[in-house]
């Protein structure tokens, strides 16, 4: 290990700096400090106070000068165990926010009617949106689905999403292009499945359309997925009438 893997606990370059200083001067005055660190003497208070704050060091005034010292390495234990203490005070003040702030974006998400979202980020908050919103006796409706530019991707993902699926017990209704019968890595899982349904149609195309409950997906699976997300009653009840209209042209 590195001593500069401290950052992955919180502390800055200047701090690591300082702090490796130290450790190899033993008690300093600040002149010797910042010109073995390489910090500026202009700043080397300010770095090293913070440290003292951390309990990660320690300063005593001898004779009127500041001498700082590197403090038992097992008070960066210490350390970490007041960052969880602080991270679980920053957890209560946010689960007792929560109910007041769920109500207002419900709120302002009855005036959102379309939403955009990029990347296989944007991907997984579509779709585990659709996994809190369903459960067991809802359905998800997909016509069109494909195997998408990055299948491997894809495949990832959608293997994690049907997991999300299984916790829910909602069953999807899917139609596939006809060039995915064979690929069953994906397409497997819905064939076997006796909660959900699966067709084909002579189709070609990496965009798909996603609807459940008022709620319409478009999803493009790019190499850089794009999903527009469409909220409105009326618009998922008539793409749930052209999904029926399609699903008995579409074959087993």
């Amino acid at each position: 290990m590195n001593i500069r893997d401290l950052t992955k606990i919180g502390l800055t370059d200047g701090e690591i700096k300082v702090y490796d200083a130290l450790l190899e001067l033993g008690e300093t005055t600040r002149t010797k400090l910042a010109k073995r660190s390489g910090i500026s003497p202009s700043k080397i208070y300010d770095v090293a106070n913070r440290l003292v704050e951390k309990g990660i060091i320690s300063v005593v005034k001898k004779q009127g000068t500041l001498h700082f010292c590197a403090a038992n390495p097992e008070r960066l234990k210490d350390f970490i165990d007041g960052k969880e203490e602080e991270l679980g005070r920053e957890r209560q003040v946010v689960e007792a926010l929560l109910p007041a702030l769920l109500a207002r974006h419900g709120e302002t998400r009855e005036k959102l009617d379309v939403e955009v979202f990029y990347g296989w980020d944007g991907m997984r908050t579509v779709f585990w949106d659709i996994a809190r919103a369903l459960g067991k006796g809802d359905v998800s409706y997909v016509f069109g689905a494909s195997m998408g530019r990055d299948w491997m991707q894809a495949d990832t993902f959608f293997s994690k999403y049907y997991r999300e699926v299984e916790k829910k017990g909602y069953g999807i209704r899917i139609i596939f292009n006809e060039n995915m019968r064979i690929h069953k890595d994906r397409t497997g899982y819905f064939e076997t499945h006796p909660q959900h349904s699966v067709r084909y149609l002579h189709q070609d195309t990496f965009a798909e359309i996603n609807f459940y409950k008022d709620t319409v997906l478009f999803i493009m699976l790019l190499q850089k997925p794009l999903v527009i997300r469409v909220t409105n009653k009326e618009a998922a009840d008539s793409f749930r009438k052209f999904f029926l209209t399609m699903w008995k042209q579409a074959k087993r």
